[in-house]
């Protein structure tokens, strides 16, 4: 068994660390580039006037931070060696602050003045500082709720094609995690440039003031510091990128094994999974490690640049002083001034590889946010038809061909006229391709070639929002929300009064069983409707489109989850809604093919009419063997 995570030998951390300085070119499909966070930027438009609010009292805070530390000479030079203040009078006079020369005068050589003004500006500062947090937590959380939104909105409007070539559980970990790394572009760019540009022009004009070539000394130092980081820029890059996919990839393995919980348990596989889970883990962990080392190595390295430079301020200012061109105030002025200017220019210099992980998350997100959603028109200078009034129900399939990918073709040249009104029957072998021939006319996909219309219109140019409405669908793949059967009904029509509802379950069958329950349509069904039986689940879909009352019914194999005397008893109530509305009917029953007026079969593709309400032995026998799970 492996050593705990925890427990890394001195030889470990040694190879880790070679790991972590020596350069791995990122995967290539990862895209990397600065640039992609100033997308982003976009969503504080609307927020600009508190940033330009915190801008103006950061700017209040830096000088009132500035403060401090010059308080220093003042006490100094002024109160305890009992210097003349004539020369900072007069640089006041010369910058056009001479109503402050009253003030100065009075409070410099005093040191209870000196005192109630540093108190005051300390006060002052808690305040504006208080303020500034109140409006950048104003700031984060707006911009955070805008751009998840925006993200959130884009992708629900993707073609079912995407989800259905995409792991959900890393297309939810893209989407949350990513979003909240670029919540960073609002608390950490912002506030860093704001913040640093304030206290680097606040504390650059302070320490020229005191002594300008000790200010040029530290300046000079600025360039090793740079190098340093361009030098860890790209070392970083590589498990930046590395770190950000393991992740990705470890909670969309997390998340399918619980979304496969019930396959799991029944191969008796959890010990598999839980190594399968704890290997992938372990990397992901090795890789955090490598992470740290690595940042404590570039730590190492800026804290023995920061070191020498002080040293050499020190040095340098020492002989400044003994030379008489410099007080001793302003030397102690100065050693407490000017960490404050390395240190934005630090922070500035830190923004490129601290915000890597952001620009992984901007190149990721942005590429969310540039794929076309199905509300799009292939011409982007027309928009999606929206017509003002309900389907007739015409429906028409004019040399029709589908295939998912590069694959064998579904369906080949498929013509079909279907009259506003008709019932039609659909039967074929499992995957003969019906599902696929209603998931075109929803629009679901799109056909290879050949033409789909609704009363005329080309399928391509109606908004996909207005066609599915237009169908009330009944499909095999029963899916209920982890919430009460009443809103699970509610679904189709969300405005619907409570005794429609009750109406549609009367005539599912269902509403007799709900009203059993000790809380009714109260009940919660469980996560996918798990604490129901297959057949209550198979009737409140079929109550939900009734309630949806669409000119167009799509039954896809309604009564799967049935067993017989239960189908029989729908079949007056199935008819009745048949009525006066197209309706496709897909079953391997053939006692549903009564609801129909025509008969097709889809067979290698190609749409055959088989002749209304008859089967052939081998058809009449496999429905009747059909295999129900109620049964």
């Amino acid at each position: 068994m492996s050593a705990p995570i925890g427990q890394v030998p001195l030889w470990g951390r040694v190879k880790l660390l070679r790991e972590a300085l020596t350069y791995v070119e990122p995967p290539k499909k990862e895209v990397f580039r600065y640039r992609d966070i100033l997308h982003f930027v976009r969503y504080l438009w609307p927020l600009r006037r508190a940033v330009a609010a915190g801008t103006a009292l950061t700017l209040l805070s830096s000088v009132l931070a500035a403060v401090n530390p010059v308080s220093s000479k003042w006490m100094i030079d002024y109160v305890f060696l009992g210097k003349g203040a004539q020369p900072l009078l007069d640089s006041l006079k010369a910058h056009h602050l001479g109503f402050l020369t009253t003030l100065v005068g009075r409070a410099l050589p005093s040191l209870g003045w000196l005192l109630a003004t540093l108190a005051v500006t300390s006060g002052l500062r808690y305040l504006v500082t208080n303020e500034i947090s109140l409006i950048n937590f104003r700031i984060n959380a707006e911009y955070g709720y805008r751009l998840k939104m925006a993200v959130f909105s884009r992708v629900l409007r993707y073609p079912l094609s995407y989800f259905r070539s995409t792991r959900s559980g890393y297309l939810l970990a893209r989407m949350n995690g990513d979003t909240v790394s670029l919540d960073s572009v609002s608390s950490g760019l912002l506030q860093s440039l704001v913040t640093s540009g304030m206290a680097i022009l606040v504390g650059s004009s302070v320490l020229m003031a005191l002594s300008l070539p000790l200010t040029v000394f530290v300046v000079l130092s600025v360039p090793v510091t740079v190098l340093l980081s361009f030098f860890s820029l790209r070392l970083s890059r590589s498990y930046t990128v590395r770190t950000r996919e393991a992740g990705l990839q470890l909670s969309a393995d997390g998340q399918e094994m619980f979304g496969s919980i019930d396959l799991i348990k029944a191969h008796a596989a959890e010990d598999r999974e839980i190594a399968r889970y704890d290997n992938a883990y372990r990397q992901n962990v090795a890789l955090s490690v490598t992470n740290m080392l690595f940042g404590q190595a570039m730590g190492t390295m800026q804290m023995g640049i920061t070191r020498g430079v002080r040293f050499g301020v020190m040095l340098f200012g020492g002989l400044l002083v003994l030379r008489g061109k410099m007080s001793v105030g302003d030397f102690t002025a100065f050693l407490a001034t000017y960490p404050q200017l390395t240190g934005a220019i630090s922070s500035i210099l830190q923004l490129p590889i601290s915000f890597q992980h952001t620009a992984v998350s901007a190149s990721r997100v942005k590429e969310l946010l540039d794929l076309a959603t199905e509300y799009e028109h292939d011409d982007p200078s027309r928009v999606l038809l929206v017509p003002k009034v309900a389907a007739r129900g015409d429906i028409a399939y004019d040399q029709v061909t589908f295939s998912y990918g590069e694959g064998v073709r579904v369906l080949t040249e498929v013509t079909l006229s279907i009259r506003a009104g008709e019932r039609i029957g659909i039967v074929g072998v499992t995957g003969a391709g019906k599902t696929t021939f209603i998931h075109l006319l929803l629009r679901f996909f799109r056909p290879q070639s050949g033409r789909i219309s609704i009363d005329g219109h080309d399928l391509s140019d109606l908004n996909p929002g207005w066609i599915r409405e237009q169908v009330a669908l009944v499909s095999q793949d029963l899916m209920l929300f982890s919430d009460t059967v009443l809103r699970n009904i509610l679904y189709s029509r969300p405005g619907a009064r409570e005794e429609e509802v009750r109406e549609a379950a009367r005539r599912a069958g269902i509403h007799d069983e709900i009203m059993a329950w000790p809380e009714g349509y109260a009940t919660m069904v469980g996560d996918r409707g798990s604490k129901l039986s297959g057949g209550q689940k198979q009737r409140i879909a079929i109550a939900r489109a009734f309630l949806r009352d669409a000119p167009i019914l799509v039954l896809d194999e309604p009564t799967a989850h049935l067993d017989l005397a239960t189908e029989r008893a729908l079949m007056a109530e199935l008819l009745g809604s048949c009525q006066e509305r197209t309706t496709l009917v897909i079953t391997h029953r053939e006692s549903l093919l009564e609801l129909t007026d025509r008969v097709f079969e889809i067979r290698d593709g190609r749409m055959v009419e088989r002749g209304a309400k008859k089967a052939s032995p081998q058809e009449h026998l496999y429905s009747m063997h059909s295999w129900h799970p109620n049964q």
